[in-house]
């Protein structure tokens, strides 16, 4: 599978060709970058701050076609409904990667097991943990190893194999050469499925028989630190709006967001592209430009899905190192993708996928240093004794006005969509999180992007996940049944 992965890859040995619209707005934002960056030094107040000017134009451009796409995407999905499905006509397998994940695995597993509709087979590779991960599994679940592959007595449907440590996507490729099931789940160590999760996502699958790829909904949970509430209440609010969007990418059959704790593919489509690419820093991000490709390529705009009653929960950073390090990963990521496909930006092709998205996300590799920019601009203009200018401070509160309205409405689409009425306490907390995001968590972000970029030039990455073990459930769960175990679908049972 990983021999696969090298040959068929778009990065294989070398970097595609990027056509002549990838260039023309990476190198043109760069090269406003640094005007306006060189304006900050030459040009007098307000025109000194010209590139938070331009951040905020662009940046309220974005939110704003967000907000107007996400809005048309719930009113369509209103209309949809999954629950005449025949869910017995696919199977599905669940696979877990993860190396020294004893702390948060009892949790992770118990909440499979307690699936309404359990997966037929539950897969944990252990990339090759020092601590006791497989220990515990070998006891509390009566593994019987027959080499590297352990079967559990106490829950049929378990399967665990043992590897030497060479990272989640080489891991995750392990278990998927011996799949049979019509359906791969993939959930982080980390991931606590709520108890309907997996129904949801049969149910989806069932429906559609073109759709290729799904994730379910995250929300975060934060323990550990002194400052994991502001944590918490950060993340909440940028996970809301972060599967909200991706609600209408889906819509716009150009959504290439799907969290890998807690995604789901059709094998057929997964097996054919080779897998997971075992080179990639986001194999989950990376994955989908493949099957984007591979689709369009075909004829038609590959299905992706966004499946609202599939929720989980999932452990988030709570303290700034480890939020630095995970968002340097992701952004480094980012841009590693971006630039192994810059052949498919502005590619007629491939459709709005190629013609709109991806350029939208080629300016988008350089808008956190935009907002650093601007930042650090302004904080430079204030030691200069310049003051406050009205004419900049109008355009910032106008532009944290605008942002307020915008979450607002985001609060009341998610909860729509979700199926539930939003609580005063809610839009409080988010005006809480909006008021203080541009002091705080903006720039951390930011931060992280940039450390990304110095990451992805010099070629390494140290990155690490911080678990505090402690996932906190935040879903409402009724009854958890547990049902029969049934047999585990794999190749060579």
């Amino acid at each position: 599978m990983n021999a696969t992965i090298h040959t068929e890859s778009p990065k294989a040995d070398s970097l595609p060709r990027a056509t002549a619209t990838f260039r023309l707005l990476l190198y043109g934002a760069a090269v406003v970058l640094v005007a306006t960056l060189v304006a900050g030094f030459v040009l007098p107040v307000p025109w000194a701050w010209s590139i938070g000017f331009v951040y905020i134009l662009y940046d309220t451009w974005l939110l704003a076609t967000m907000v107007r796409s996400s809005r048309r995407a719930v009113l369509a999905g209103k209309s949809k409904a999954l629950d005449d499905a025949d869910v017995e006509t696919v199977s599905m397998a669940v696979l877990v990667a993860f190396r020294n994940e004893r702390v948060v695995l009892p949790q992770t597993i118990d909440a499979l097991l307690k699936q309404t509709e359990r997966a037929e087979a539950i897969v944990l590779v252990d990339d090759g943990s020092t601590d006791d991960s497989v220990l515990w599994l070998t006891s509390e679940f009566e593994l019987e190893f027959d080499g590297d592959l352990g079967r559990s007595v106490r829950e049929p449907s378990m399967i665990v194999i043992r590897k030497p440590h060479s990272g989640k996507a080489a891991s995750l490729n392990v278990a998927l050469g011996l799949m049979v099931a019509d359906l791969i789940v993939t959930i982080d160590a980390d991931t606590m499925l709520a108890p309907d999760a997996l129904a949801a996502v049969r149910r989806a699958f069932a429906a559609d028989p073109d759709l290729s790829a799904a994730c379910g909904v995250l929300a975060p949970t934060c323990a550990g630190g002194p400052g994991a509430r502001a944590f918490q209440l950060f993340q909440t609010f940028e996970y809301l709006r972060a599967f909200l969007w991706r609600l209408a990418w889906m819509r716009d059959r150009t959504l290439v967001l799907v969290s890998g704790a807690f995604a789901a593919y059709r094998r057929s489509s997964l097996v054919a592209i080779g897998g997971f690419d075992a080179t990639s820093r986001v194999e989950d991000y990376e994955v989908m430009f493949r099957l984007h490709r591979a689709s369009h390529e075909a004829g038609k705009p590959l299905s992706v899905g966004v499946i609202g009653d599939a929720r989980a929960v999932t452990d988030a950073p709570a303290g700034v190192l480890a939020f630095l390090r995970q968002r340097t990963r992701w952004f480094a990521g980012f841009i590693e993708t971006m630039n192994r496909n810059a052949d498919l930006v502005g590619s007629r092709q491939h459709g709005r996928f190629g013609t709109y998205h991806l350029p939208v996300k080629t300016i988008d590799m350089l808008l956190p240093v935009y907002g650093l920019g601007a930042t650090a601009t302004l904080a430079m203009l204030l030691l200069l004794g310049y003051g406050l200018d009205a004419r900049i401070l109008a355009v910032v509160l106008a532009k944290l006005l605008f942002d307020i309205v915008c979450y607002a409405r985001c609060i009341q689409l998610f909860e729509a969509w979700q199926g539930r009425r939003p609580s005063a306490s809610l839009y409080g907390r988010a005006l809480l999180a909006t008021l203080l995001e541009p002091v705080f968590f903006q720039l951390l972000r930011q931060t992280g992007a940039l450390l990304g970029w110095i990451a992805y030039v010099r070629g390494r990455i140290d990155w690490a996940p911080a678990r505090s073990g402690r996932i906190q459930e935040t879903l409402t769960a009724a009854d958890r049944s547990e049902p029969a175990s049934k047999s585990p679908q794999f190749r060579g049972q």
